[in-house]
């Protein structure tokens, strides 16, 4: 029986650090997003494996299995459902800092081992700097999945509906993760004092195995290229003619006209590609080298013109500015003030009083 668990651990692992490596370098090449969701998937491996080593030695005084992964994992997540709305979409700016804790807390604990691991009290020493880590990853661990849930929630209408759906999943298997993952930290404070055996950890690691599983899976079907390691081609190689370019500017100027698709707050660059029949990348380089802005730009340029519309209507003198914002697609107040002051360089009471 432990051999099938330890094969469904061991190949859980495996297919996660494949397929986090294959995405690394995809990301790392073409400066994309899924560099983060790869540092996901390998922080998740690198945990399983950790098992796997207890398992095949005895000797559980092995100093790597105790590197801790959730210092990577935690901002990961963040960064990658900051980087993959549309919003902030562009060529990727890989950010560090938020990694720094990682590198450090694990470099600490390497020099704790070697300067140290030859000393009588090395073990109660090392239960305490365990104990430290372990606190300070379960704050920081919650911290992030906060900002990612946020990031995730304001940005709704920026996500294409594969990524929507992809984050969402992920936020529900990180919570759950962590709740059970909490569980075995108090239990091992607690009540075993960091020594748990080994089979107690089975089902949690089962578990973990089998999320592997499924978002590897997820990420093949929602990266259609995560094969091509030689990345995707720069935007200015894509060429579109003129009188095509023109021909589609005119279809989006009369179908945002009539059918008003940016009042729907989670309008996306698929969707509203998909109901003008064309293909994404079109529609992006048409905004983009034509109107000289980017998707999420030019959709508030119109829920701005609209908002003025109804401004200047006496129909809606009585209405609130936030539920006329609302109204015309915005999702945030926040985001409808920046969008107003940016277009017309009043705030939008200023341009109601004026």
């Amino acid at each position: 029986m432990y051999y099938i668990i330890n094969f469904v651990i061991s190949f859980g692992a495996l297919q996660g650090l494949i397929i986090g490596l294959l995405l690394l370098i995809k990301g790392f090449k073409s400066k994309q997003e899924s560099f983060y969701l790869a540092l996901i998937l390998i922080g998740f491996a690198a945990i399983l494996g950790r098992v796997i080593i207890l398992g095949a030695y005895e000797n559980q005084s092995l100093f790597l299995v105790y590197l801790n992964f959730i210092f990577l994992i935690s901002p990961a997540f963040y960064l990658y459902s900051k980087a993959s709305s549309s919003a902030t979409k562009g060529i990727l700016k890989f950010r560090f800092k938020p990694f720094l804790p990682f590198i450090i807390i694990n470099l600490g604990y390497l020099l704790f081992y070697f300067a140290l691991k030859d000393s009588t009290n090395y073990q109660r020493y090392q239960n305490n700097l365990i104990k430290v880590s372990d606190g300070f990853s379960i704050i920081y661990f919650l911290v992030y999945l906060y900002l990612s849930y946020q990031i995730i929630k304001q940005n709704k209408a920026h996500y294409s509906k594969v990524e929507y759906k992809l984050l969402s999943q992920l936020s529900l298997i990180f919570f759950g993760f962590f709740i059970i993952w909490l569980s075995y930290v108090l239990a091992e404070w607690i009540y075993f004092h960091y020594s748990m055996e080994l089979l107690f950890y089975y089902p949690m690691m089962l578990l973990l195995a089998v999320i592997l599983y499924y978002v590897s899976i997820q990420v093949i079907i929602s990266t259609q290229s995560l094969f091509d390691i030689k990345g995707v081609s720069k935007r200015k190689t894509f060429i579109l003619e003129e009188t095509e370019s023109k021909h589609l500017l005119k279809k989006l100027s009369l179908f945002m006209r009539e059918e008003k698709p940016f009042l729907e707050g989670d309008i996306s660059l698929i969707a509203l590609a998909d109901s003008l029949e064309v293909n994404p990348k079109t529609l992006s380089f048409v905004i983009n080298e034509h109107m000289h802005k980017n998707f999420n730009d030019y959709i508030n340029t119109w829920r701005i013109e609209e908002v003025k519309k109804r401004l200047s209507d006496k129909a809606y003198d009585h209405f609130k500015m936030l539920t006329i914002a609302f109204d015309c697609g915005f999702n945030s107040k926040s985001t409808f003030n920046l969008a107003f002051k940016k277009a017309t360089g009043l705030s939008p009471s200023e341009y109601r009083n004026r």
